[in-house]
C-alpha cells in the first residue's frame, strides 16, 4: 500500500496521453502473456486507475493522499536527579500533523539499564488522534541503585514513515551535595568565659554523603565537637555537650544533618578566626570550608588575602572587583583609604568605583555585618610575573592596616570571554549581563556560563561569586562556584550581584568579569518580612503576625495571619498569605497582602517558646513594603519567650505606616 503511494504520482504523469473511461466498472481486465511488456504496462495503469476512484469513498482508509504524521516532543527525556525510594514524572506530548487519522499503540520501555522507567499509571494502552490532535503522556523515574540509567521508550504507529518511534530516556546517577552556612560568628566574648556554637552539615543531594575528614584549623581559642542527640532533648533545644563526641561522621544519608558543635574559650580579647574544612564525595565540592570569627563586636574588616588576575592577556586591562566586609554584629567600619603599596606599574584602583568618598578623599562608613565593593585593574606590559601589595586602612583596631597581596601573569595569548546568564527557576526566559533581572523573593536562580568562550579555542572553567546582597540574606552559590550552572536561592527582598570570571586551558583569566544583577521585588500591595540574629547558640523562634485590626478583637485569632492561620479567607475579596514559617534559624518569614480592603491593620512579633531554647537575646528586623517598594524598617532586640513586639500600624488605602515600637510580655489588647 505504501510503496503504490509513493510510485502512483510519477507514473501517471508520464502517461498524460491515456484516456481513461469514467465508468471504470465497464472496464475489462484481460489477461495478457508475460511476454507482453506494452500490455503488462496498461495493466497496472489501468489497476491504478480503479484505485485513485476508490479512494474518492468516504470509507476511513489512509488514501493515496492522505496519511497520519507522528510529531513527538521532546524526542529525548533528560531527568534531573531524585533520591532512592523517590520518583519523578516527565512529559511527551504526541501530536497527529498529518491527514488521516494517527493510531500509536504498544508503547514500552526497553534497554539494558531501563528498570527505572515506566509509563504513568494511568497512561493508556493506545492512542487514536484525529489531524492537529494532541495527547501526553507521562514517563515517571524512579531510581532503585546509585547508577546512571537509560533507556528508549518505542511505540508502533500507523505512521508510513515512522512504524516504530523511539524516545531516548536518561538519568545521571544520584549524587550527594553537601550544604553548609558560610560562616560562624561570636559576638564579643570576655577573656576566660565560654562560649559555643552549633551549626549543621546537610545533604541535600540524592545519595549518601560520605564524609573523609572534617577539621578545625585556626586559633587555638577554638574547639569542635559532635553532638549525638538522643532523641529525648526538649523541643529547641540542642542535645547536652556530656554526649558530644570527638569522632566525625561518616556518611549522611540524603535530607539528613548531623551536627556540629564550635567551642569558643579565647584567651584575649582579641579578634580570632578558624575554618572547618570538610572533604566527602561530593564531586561538585570535594573540600567545603565554613568560616569562624570571634570577638567581632568591635570594627572588623575582612578581605580576601590575594587577589589573583591569573594571566591577563597584553595590551588589554583585566579587571577584578574586592569585597570588603564589616564582620562586626555591631560597630561601623571606617575605610579611610584604598592605595597601592607597590603596583609594579601595572596595577590601579578604578577610583570611580571606590566606596563613599574615598575617591575624593573622605572615607566610607560600612554598617554591622554590610559590604562594598571596589575594582581593582590590571594591564600587563610583557610576559613576567607581576606583584604588588594593596594596602587598605580603617578603624579596625586588630589591623588598622590590613595589606592585600595582589598578582597577575602577563600572556600573549587572547583573554577568553566571560558570559554569564540567569533564569528564574521554572521559568524558560535567559537574561545575561546586559539585562536586569527582576524575581520575587523565595526564589531560586539558575546561572549559566556554559556560552562563554576561549578565542584560543582551549576549554574554560568557571569561578562565580556573590559580590552583593541583602543585609540579612545567609544564602551562597551552590552547589560550588566553579560549576558551569549554580543556582542561588533569594530568601529577602533587594538586590543581589552575581559575578561571573573564567579562565582558559592556559590559566588566562576573562579580560572583564560578567556581572549579574538580580533585583528582588515583592509582588502585591504589602509584603511585610522578618529576619533575626541570633547571637547564642541556641535555637531561636519568632513568628510574624499581621492583624486585620478592623475586625479583630485580639491577636492570635482567625483574623490575625501567623503560622497557624497561614491563609485565611476574609471576606473582603483580599488574598493573603504566610508564605514561609523559619522556626529556628533567622528566616526569612513573610506576609504577602494583595488587594488590601480599605482599613487598618498591624505588624507585630511573638518570640516563641515552643521551639526556642532558653531566653537568649535575639535581634528582629522588619521590612515593610507597599507595591514593591521599601517602605519602613524596624529593629527592636526581644530577650525573652513570649515577649511581643507591636511593632507598626497601617492604613490602607493611604499607606500610612505608623510606628508603634512596643515590647511587652504576651500578647497585648487592642
Amino acid at each position: 500500500m505504501s510503496a503504490l503511494k509513493i510510485h502512483r504520482v510519477p507514473l501517471l504523469r508520464r502517461l498524460t496521453d491515456l484516456t481513461l473511461p469514467t465508468d471504470t466498472s465497464m472496464i475489462p481486465i484481460p489477461r495478457f502473456p508475460r511476454s507482453s511488456g506494452l500490455t503488462l504496462l496498461l495493466s497496472v495503469v489501468l489497476s491504478l486507475a480503479l484505485f485513485a476512484c476508490n479512494d474518492d469513498q468516504d470509507d476511513g482508509n489512509i488514501t493515496g493522499t492522505d496519511s497520519a504524521t507522528i510529531s513527538v516532543t521532546p524526542s529525548q527525556l533528560n531527568f534531573e536527579q531524585v533520591a532512592i525510594g523517590d520518583s519523578i514524572a516527565e512529559l511527551i506530548v504526541i501530536e497527529n500533523t498529518g491527514e488521516a487519522t494517527l493510531t500509536v499503540d504498544d508503547f514500552r520501555i526497553q534497554g539494558e539499564n531501563a528498570s527505572a522507567f515506566s509509563l504513568a499509571e494511568d497512561s493508556p494502552s493506545s492512542l487514536s488522534l484525529a489531524p492537529n490532535e494532541l495527547a501526553e503522556i507521562y514517563v515517571e523515574y524512579a531510581p532503585t541503585a546509585i547508577e546512571a540509567s537509560s533507556g528508549v521508550l518505542i511505540m508502533s504507529t500507523n505512521d508510513p514513515g515512522n512504524e516504530s518511534f523511539e524516545v531516548a530516556l536518561n538519568a545521571d546517577a544520584p549524587t550527594p551535595q553537601i550544604f553548609t552556612p558560610e560562616i560562624v560568628t561570636f559576638a564579643r566574648t570576655p577573656e576566660g568565659s565560654e562560649d559555643w556554637r552549633v551549626t549543621e552539615i546537610t545533604n541535600i543531594g540524592y545519595a549518601p554523603l560520605e564524609i573523609d575528614s572534617i577539621e578545625l584549623d585556626g586559633h587555638s581559642d577554638f574547639s569542635m565537637t559532635f553532638p549525638q542527640p538522643t532523641g529525648e532533648e526538649p523541643e529547641g533545644q540542642f542535645p547536652d555537650r556530656a554526649n558530644d563526641t570527638t569522632v566525625a561522621p561518616e556518611v549522611i544519608l540524603p535530607g539528613e544533618s548531623v551536627m556540629v558543635r564550635v567551642i569558643f574559650l579565647p584567651t584575649s580579647s582579641e579578634f580570632r578566626t578558624a575554618e572547618i574544612t570538610i572533604e566527602s564525595n561530593d564531586a561538585e565540592s570535594p573540600r567545603t570550608k565554613v568560616l569562624i570569627s570571634a570577638n567581632s563586636d568591635a570594627p572588623c574588616l575582612e578581605v580576601d588575602e590575594e587577589i589573583n588576575f591569573g594571566q591577563a592577556s597584553i595590551d588589554n586591562v583585566a579587571r577584578r572587583t574586592v569585597t570588603v566586609t564589616n564582620c562586626s554584629a555591631i560597630a561601623e567600619l571606617i575605610i579611610g583609604g584604598v592605595e597601592f603599596e607597590d603596583d609594579a606599574g601595572v596595577f590601579e584602583v578604578a577610583e570611580s568605583s571606590l566606596p563613599g568618598n574615598l575617591s575624593t578623599g573622605g572615607v566610607a562608613n560600612i554598617g554591622p555585618r554590610q559590604s562594598v565593593n571596589f575594582v581593582l585593574t590590571y594591564a600587563p606590559l610583557e610576559e613576567v610575573l607581576n606583584e604588588g601589595v594593596l594596602k587598605i586602612t580603617s578603624n579596625d583596631a586588630a589591623r588598622q592596616n590590613t595589606y592585600v597581596d595582589v598578582v597577575g601573569q602577563g600572556s600573549l595569548l587572547t583573554c577568553p570571554n566571560a558570559r554569564a546568564r540567569a533564569r528564574v527557576q521554572g521559568t524558560s526566559r535567559w537574561f545575561d549581563a546586559s539585562e536586569g533581572i527582576v524575581a520575587s523573593p523565595l526564589a531560586t536562580i539558575e546561572l549559566d556560563g556554559s556560552l562563554s568562550d576561549d578565542p584560543d579555542g582551549t576549554q574554560v572553567t568557571y569561578e562565580w561569586s556573590l559580590r552583593d546582597k541583602p543585609l540579612s540574606a545567609q544564602t551562597q552559590i551552590s552547589p560550588s562556584i566553579t560549576s558551569e550552572s549554580p543556582t542561588l536561592w533569594l530568601p529577602y527582598a533587594g538586590r543581589y550581584v552575581v559575578e561571573l570570571t573564567v579562565y582558559d586551558g592556559a590559566g588566562l583569566t576573562s579580560c572583564e568579569p560578567s556581572a549579574l544583577f538580580i533585583d528582588v521585588v515583592p509582588g502585591g500591595d504589602i509584603w511585610v518580612e522578618l529576619a533575626w540574629e541570633m547571637p547564642t547558640g541556641a535555637r531561636t523562634d519568632l513568628d510574624l503576625h499581621y492583624l486585620n485590626v478592623e475586625n479583630a478583637d485580639s491577636w492570635n485569632t482567625s483574623w490575625d495571619i501567623y503560622f497557624s492561620n497561614r491563609n485565611p479567607t476574609w471576606g473582603d475579596g483580599s488574598e493573603t498569605s504566610l508564605d514561609r514559617d523559619d522556626t529556628c534559624c533567622g528566616g526569612p518569614e513573610n506576609v504577602n497582602h494583595d488587594e488590601a480592603a480599605p482599613g487598618d491593620y498591624a505588624v507585630g512579633v511573638y518570640y516563641y517558646p515552643g521551639t526556642s531554647a532558653g531566653d537568649n537575646p535575639t535581634d528582629a528586623l522588619i521590612n515593610v513594603y507597599l507595591g514593591g517598594t521599601l517602605a519602613q524598617t524596624f529593629e527592636r532586640r526581644m530577650s525573652n519567650q513570649r515577649e511581643f513586639w507591636y511593632v507598626a500600624d497601617l492604613s490602607i488605602p493611604d499607606g500610612v505606616i505608623t510606628a508603634v515600637d512596643d515590647l511587652g510580655n504576651g500578647f497585648p489588647s487592642l
